[in-house]
């Protein structure tokens, strides 16, 4: 969560930067960037997050990042990616922090869906709508994986780390001379950065040719070592007690404040600006003593300081403050001088961040929900906007996650010696649950023996397939298993067939641009934005649930030819589109009418893909609209469609049920043993 107040403090000071230029005209390599992946992931998302409430235009992402790789290239920059691994056992209540923070955005947000919907009317002032407030905004689920993906289709470097990338990074820059690119205050603190640090906000990519060169501002950390009167090799020591990931601020600062009091050094009202000084001057202090008891010395007084009775660190102790510090400055700097005269088993430990994986030529390339999953046995399921008033997203995708945890699990079994691959495991879910965050706690099959088949898990099998494109296999099988556990695995949850037909003509639209044979007419154009509307608004949820679940499953079954080909991640779910074409044939759209304009390829393939999308499931969806696609005849198939069951006569529709969210105790089906123990985080 960064070093509290310190991003503030050196936007203050203009000379703590120095601008850098390169120019597009470069044939010759001239410098090196090393990217916070993760943070990349998040600039790009939010620098391009139009229509992001429809639940992602994952192309438009994936091409910006091309713009951008390609734009670097020009100006002779070789970039370089790293990505966090699973996540350190030391950082659990800062996901939990920010996975509440981020159910408080997907609340909010749902609960202005009027309003949103009421600013997108105005196409001249809908990029002022409450959707693109930056303490509401929330990253499309696939977008992550649609930028690594994207990346390693340009062939550019890029690495996922055994746990947090930062480290990694100013490693790797250390060793090239490289610049580091991120947006993390607690770049600010390490000693030593390579070439400087460029905050993304100071980094300027043109991807059109309105400008002929790149700019940044550069950070260097003597600059500010220099302003602080400190040496370099005390800065980390300074975003530690200013307050940070390993030393909350809340706790912290009044026993620094305390101790100024005590000191006779006074501190004036909204002081937040000149806090860095003051922390200074509390390690300026304790200089007389060598650099390796510092710590020692500052962790004394500061416990031994009165605490007031609202103070959240009441284990101010000397050995707890020590600890803390030494495990923060150890992640910035574990040779710093400070920690001279800390054992080498620690060092040892804290060098390996808690984390412990064993890799391979497949796990190596594993997305972070995995090697979250292999180091921890937990999955944190990506928190977006959806109905609040029903069960989460994520819970019809479960069973495709369950053979997912047993297959990754048994992958790390195989060379773990310390791993007992016997038994059955036991993965923990974290998810929404109405207004809060909860643990559900999924049991894995024997990972002794993992035997599945990957097609039958999505309700289908290798025939149903065979005469279709292979680009279009994983549409087909998502909305296989969304139907048929929206049926029977979700309470009430039953797709009515109109659904099923905008579902499969939006994802066929938005995959035109990669299957051979189709125009440019069949490739998703700009439309006005559809209204949001609760229903559509869950069940794009779920949908891009079941895609993340069965990405992540063909990842642990080495299936390189599934949703890793080329630019189909990007290209399988399309915002806009999805939304658009169920409020067409909600409103009872014709086949026909919904098919204008695009070519007989489109048509035909349409058709076949619906048959197998749709073999042997037209009992498990509600059946709205008497389509006659059996007939396949133009003429019929361009009169608006029959009404053959009335929506209002529906008693069972989610959104009307107060009651609609599925204890787990209760679900249609047994597919899948889930022990929920009700651990509720919130405060």
């Amino acid at each position: 969560m960064g070093i509290h107040g310190l991003s503030y403090y050196i936007t203050s000071f203009p000379n703590l930067i120095e601008k850098a230029e390169w120019k597009l005209d470069s044939s010759d390599l001239v410098d090196q960037f090393i990217f916070d992946g993760n943070a990349f992931v998040y600039h790009i998302a939010f620098q391009n997050r139009t229509n992001w409430t429809h639940g992602g235009q994952y192309a438009m992402i994936a091409e910006i990042v091309t713009k951008t790789v390609q734009t670097l290239s020009s100006a002779g920059i070789e970039p370089t990616f790293l990505f966090d691994g699973a996540l350190p056992k030391d950082k659990l209540d800062t996901r939990l922090k920010r996975h509440r923070s981020y159910i408080d955005r997907c609340i909010s947000t749902y609960q202005n869906l009027g309003q949103i919907n009421a600013s997108n009317k105005d196409s001249d002032d809908r990029h002022n709508g409450i959707q693109y407030y930056g303490d509401l905004f929330l990253i499309p689920p696939l977008t992550l994986e649609v930028v690594v993906q994207t990346l390693r289709e340009l062939n550019v470097q890029v690495k996922i780390c055994q746990a947090e990338a930062d480290g990694e990074v100013v490693t790797l820059a250390n060793q090239k001379n490289a610049y580091v690119v991120s947006q993390d205050s607690d770049m600010y603190v390490y000693p030593r950065i390579g070439k400087g640090y460029i905050p993304f906000e100071l980094l300027k990519i043109p991807l059109n040719k309105d400008s002929s060169h790149i700019s940044a501002g550069v950070y260097h950390p003597d600059r500010l070592s220099t302003m602080l009167n400190l040496e370099t090799c005390f800065l980390p020591l300074v975003g530690t007690l200013l307050g940070n990931d390993y030393l909350d601020v809340d706790s912290i600062r009044p026993l620094i404040g305390q101790w100024c009091s005590a000191e006779g050094l006074s501190i004036a009202k909204n002081s937040s600006a000149g806090w860095p000084k003051i922390v200074a001057e509390l390690i300026k202090k304790n200089l007389n003593n060598p650099k390796d008891d510092v710590i020692r010395s500052i962790a004394e007084q500061l416990s031994t300081v009165p605490a007031k009775s609202n103070s959240r660190l009441k284990m101010t102790t000397n050995s707890v403050l020590q600890d803390r510090m030494i495990d923060s400055i150890s992640r910035y700097d574990l040779s710093s001088p400070l920690l001279k005269s800390v054992t080498t088993n620690v060092l040892k430990h804290l060098a390996k961040g808690g984390v412990h994986l064993a890799y391979d030529d497949q796990t190596k390339d594993f997305s972070r929900q995995l090697l979250d999953v292999i180091e921890s046995k937990t999955f944190w399921t990506s928190i977006f906007l959806e109905d609040i008033e029903r069960e989460y997203s994520w819970d019809v995708s479960r069973l495709l996650r369950q053979s997912m945890y047993t297959i990754a699990l048994h992958q790390v079994g195989r060379h773990d010696s310390t791993s007992n691959s016997e038994s059955m495991a036991k993965v923990e879910e974290y998810v929404r649950v109405k207004h809060h965050l909860e643990g559900v706690r999924v049991i894995t099959d024997n990972i002794s023996q993992p035997t599945l088949d990957f097609y039958m898990l999505h309700q289908s099998n290798r025939e149903t397939l065979n005469h279709l494109n292979t680009v279009t296999h994983p549409l087909v099988l998502c909305l296989r298993y969304l139907i048929f556990h929206c049926s029977r695995s979700i309470k009430n949850g039953r797709l009515y067939n109109y659904e099923v037909v905008g579902m499969l003509i939006s994802g066929l639209r938005s995959l035109a641009v990669i299957i051979d044979g189709l125009t440019k007419d069949d490739a998703p154009f700009k439309i006005d934005t559809p209204k949001l509307k609760k229903r559509c608004v869950h069940l794009a949820a779920q949908f891009q649930s079941v895609i993340y679940s069965s990405y992540l499953l063909s990842q642990t079954l080495d299936m390189p030819d599934y949703m890793q080909s080329p630019h189909l991640l990007a290209n399988l779910y399309n915002g806009v589109y999805f939304h658009h074409y169920i409020e067409l044939a909600r409103n009872g759209a014709s086949i026909g009418k919904m098919l204008s304009g695009l070519s007989e390829g489109f048509k035909s393939l349409f058709f076949s893909v619906y048959e197998a999308v749709m073999s042997d499931l037209e009992s498990e969806v509600h059946t709205v609209f008497d389509y006659k696609l059996e007939s396949n005849e133009d003429d019929l198939l361009e009169q608006k469609p029959k009404r053959v069951h009335s929506k209002k006569q529906e008693s069972n529709r989610p959104e009307k049920k107060k009651k609609s969210l599925l204890k787990n105790q209760s679900r249609n089906t047994n597919a899948f043993n889930v022990l929920s123990f009700g651990c509720t985080f919130d405060e």
